[in-house]
């Protein structure tokens, strides 16, 4: 558990809590026994309460694992009073912790010393800041991706492109997991929150929605020009395919009149046509060889090469 003053403002900062965190908060603020049993424990469901002197919230936050190749969803809870913001994490959150270094030095915006209510808006606008930041980087993948598909000579094999997308695919979809029920989150803390604080912070809360909205209309436009480029990539390899299957069958219709022709003569009859004749060899290849340019010049009337 850390601690920073900022003006007449606390901004309590503990992870992963254990007991003595607990019953910290419990002598300290008097939470409600619900509460401090549910930050024993990860929370899957983000919500928002309003309790008698204090705002309980619980918002997730993608965050990106380079390891496992996609976005992880980070809880935050927050224990806001009108003098202390308390958050809750289970494990590092990178833009938090840049945040808390920022007030910790003095780098700060200035503004957050108001109320907690601007200390909380500004957190949730680095946390989103942070969101965009990832975005960025799909979208840098995304494009990658599409120089890779429509090159003439493509740098990567096609397995490796499919399997860049499905990657690519997964992050996004990971990343709207934490991020799709916060809409509906910040919609009450709008109005829970300027019940709680007062009229004056609404634009604070009004503002967090529109982050919020800028970074799932980025995310909703990268879903949708990678699930594009898919289909674009798997109308790339189809139409490969069915040139390669096209290929096969012209060669095995030419290929199948010169075995028949090829079984004929090798039938041991008692009379055969120009076996036993002089240079007949050379004669049955000639007849193969005029057969097949025979086909070709047929394909070739027809279109089909």
């Amino acid at each position: 558990m850390e601690k920073i003053q900022i003006k007449n403002l606390t901004w309590i900062d503990i992870s992963d809590p254990d007991k003595r965190d607990i019953n910290f908060l419990k002598e300290t603020f008097n939470f409600h026994p619900l509460v401090l049993n549910e930050l024993e424990v990860p929370t899957l469901r983000p919500k928002v309460e309003h309790y008698d002197h204090y705002l309980y919230m619980v918002l997730h936050f993608p965050i990106y694992h380079s390891k496992e190749k996609t976005s992880k969803s980070m809880e935050v809870d927050f224990l806001i009073t009108y003098n202390t913001l308390i958050t809750v994490r289970y494990g590092k959150i990178q833009p938090l912790q840049e945040f808390w270094k920022k007030c910790e030095s003095g780098q700060h915006d200035p503004n957050i010393e108001d109320s907690t209510a601007s200390l909380l808006y500004c957190l949730i606008q680095e946390l989103n800041n942070f969101s965009l930041r990832q975005i960025d980087h799909i979208t840098k993948k995304i494009d990658t991706i599409e120089k890779e598909i429509f090159e003439t000579k493509k740098a990567k094999k096609e397995e490796k492109i499919v399997e860049d997308i499905s990657v690519v695919r997964r992050d996004i979809l990971d990343f709207r997991r934490a991020l799709r029920p916060q809409h509906t989150i910040l919609e009450s803390l709008k109005l829970k929150g300027a019940e709680f604080f007062g009229k004056s912070t609404e634009p604070y809360f009004t503002d967090i929605i529109g982050d919020h909205m800028r970074v799932w209309i980025l995310l909703e436009n990268n879903k949708e020009t990678i699930e594009s480029l898919q289909e674009a990539n798997d109308s790339l390899l189809s139409n490969k395919t069915n040139r390669i299957v096209k290929v096969l069958t012209l060669f095995s219709v030419i290929v199948f009149p010169l075995t028949l022709l090829a079984a004929v003569f090798g039938m041991k009859t008692s009379y055969s046509p120009i076996l036993g004749m002089r240079y007949d060899f050379w004669i049955i290849i000639g007849i193969l060889f005029v057969v097949a340019i025979f086909m070709l010049i047929i394909f070739k009337t027809k279109k089909w090469l």
